[in-house]
């Protein structure tokens, strides 16, 4: 009875000990000063964690300030994603904002919280592949529209299954055997998930390609796997 009364005591005391850690965990900038869940050091915020006030911020910490990755959500709707050091933006990010209620973004660099000079990012970019033979993306216009076509062996693929899209925006289309998006914000993402059989239909496999446009138009992908 008495080992049982210890080991429930001690419990409580764990907790307290972590409830205690918790509260005096400080982060330093106040408009994020509120609410802190995240790891710490000598008191302050210090390692990923997530911090809220007025606006909120989860990424890297370091002696209670956003420093390192992370993003910052401002109480104006505003939202940055990228570098920070000792609490303020200081490297290369994106910010996304309104502007006449339009959604936009602005890539570049940030020196002492400062926006100093734009990056022009590639018009596009193959995140990750699998099982695909070759690929081909291409701008054909000016437009707002992404149009996907799945292929095998340079002819249209009719054995495939399962077939998902999950893109970051947009309404789905059909053109002929293309499949895709329009009225997308860009950046567009894009992951094109599917099953589909070898060319002598003896076996089964599964096929994944994931892209982001970064350049506004029109634009026609083809997949060969």
């Amino acid at each position: 009875m008495k080992k049982r009364l210890m080991v429930i005591l001690l419990s409580i005391l764990c907790i307290n000990c972590k409830l205690y850690s918790q509260e005096v965990c400080k982060v330093l900038k106040v408009e994020i000063a509120d609410k802190y869940e995240g790891k710490c050091k000598n008191g302050l915020a210090n390692g990923k964690g997530v911090a809220e006030g007025k606006d909120k911020y989860e990424g890297a910490f370091k002696n209670g300030l956003p420093h390192g990755n992370g993003k910052y959500i401002y109480a104006s709707g505003e939202v940055f994603e990228g570098k920070w050091k000792n609490g303020k933006k200081e490297g290369e990010g994106k910010l996304f904002y309104k502007k006449d209620g339009i959604d936009s973004m602005k890539i570049g660099v940030w020196e002492n919280d400062l926006y100093v000079r734009k990056i022009t990012p590639p018009s596009y970019k193959v995140l990750k592949t699998t099982a695909v033979g070759r690929y081909s993306i291409h701008r054909v216009k000016d437009g707002n529209r992404v149009l996907v076509a799945l292929l095998q062996n340079s002819n249209t693929n009719g054995t495939v299954s399962n077939l998902v899209f999950s893109p970051s925006s947009g309404t789905e289309t059909e053109v002929g055997s293309y499949k895709g998006f329009e009225n997308i914000v860009f950046p567009f993402k894009c992951k094109v998930t599917y099953s589909t059989q070898n060319l002598l239909r003896t076996a089964n496999y599964e096929v994944s390609f994931e892209f982001e446009i970064n350049q506004e138009g029109e634009w026609e992908i083809k997949i060969d796997a």
